[in-house]
């Protein structure tokens, strides 16, 4: 069954659902409420925020993979979404490209590789050599299996050409506190979510990496100048269901730049360490199939999968 076309000079006439797969107070929930906020102000109708927390976001993705295509319900997600957990998931409900179309980048989180204080570790260089002479022995935490901030420390150990011992939990949160009591070693975690304990010098940034890196952390070396492929970043984006038609997607894109230049956006942005990217749908699209085509190997030559 067809969806009811929707048009630029009609749209929105009732409110809109955007679906996110965070819990409240999540990063990703609270970019939905700040879009939601904004652009339904200008859009005329309220947006609603409707949190879907699981299954790797999966839950939230099919949501809006399988409602209808009028613009009335869309996804805010991150990479993981549209470009990991197909790699990771055999059995995966949605098919990002098929299902999906893009409406917009919000923006891209940096990220701060930080050490416990027990490993004695200043560098990115005495990482490496410690690694190197005690393969395996040096552990790192990440948010799960799969999850931005797993890939991102593997992406790290291959092109550095040292091997680490990965140790997930269900969440950043415990992550980082099993950093700041030395159960593991390493971590490469959003800016937003390390800042409080490295103030409190309860942990220790070596490097950093995304479009903030210098600003937050002038005094320590970017992640990429180490390797190319580890300018690193968690970007968030928005997208409808792939059949929803090109004036809906044009309005909703428009609105979102709009708010994106916002000084209130752009400031509650930057308190979580990401910088806003207004652009088109195409760019998007353009980011998806970058990391596509790196992380895509990463995972398979890791061996991840997720039932």
């Amino acid at each position: 069954m067809l969806a009811p076309l929707a048009h630029a000079d009609t749209y929105p006439a009732k409110p809109v659902r955007l679906v996110v797969g965070s819990p409240p107070g999540a990063l990703g929930d609270v970019l939905a409420r700040v879009s939601a906020q904004h652009m339904g102000s200008g859009l005329g109708q309220p947006i609603v925020v409707d949190n879907k927390p699981g299954a790797s976001l999966a839950i939230a993705a099919d949501t809006v993979a399988k409602a209808p295509a009028d613009g009335y319900t869309l996804l805010i997600a991150p990479d993981s979404a549209t470009v990991v957990n197909p790699f990771l998931y055999p059995k995966l409900p949605y098919d990002p490209v098929k299902d999906f179309r893009s409406v917009g980048l919000i923006g891209k989180a940096s990220l701060v590789l930080v050490v416990a204080n027990g490993l004695k570790i200043d560098t990115v260089e005495e990482l490496v050599q410690a690694a190197k002479a005690r393969p395996g022995t040096i552990n790192f935490g990440s948010g799960g299996s799969g999850h931005p901030t797993h890939l991102a420390m593997e992406m790290f150990a291959n092109r550095m050409n040292v091997k680490l011992t990965h140790v997930p939990y269900k969440g950043t949160s415990p992550a980082i506190q099993a950093l700041v009591t030395g159960e593991i070693g390493a971590m490469i975690v959003g800016v937003a979510e390390a800042m409080p304990l490295i103030t409190a010098g309860r942990i220790k940034p070596i490097a950093a990496s995304g479009p903030q890196a210098k600003e937050k952390f002038s005094a320590l070396p970017e992640m990429r100048s180490f390797h190319k492929d580890l300018d690193l970043s968690v970007w968030f984006g928005i997208f409808a269901p792939k059949a929803t038609p090109q004036p809906v997607i044009d309005r909703l894109n428009a609105q979102l730049n709009h708010a994106l230049g916002l000084p209130e956006v752009r400031a509650r942005l930057d308190d979580y360490g990401m910088l806003p990217q207004p652009g088109t749908p195409a760019a998007l699209d353009a980011i998806q199939e970058v990391d596509r085509s790196r992380y895509g190997p990463l995972v398979k030559a890791l061996g991840l999968t997720i039932d």
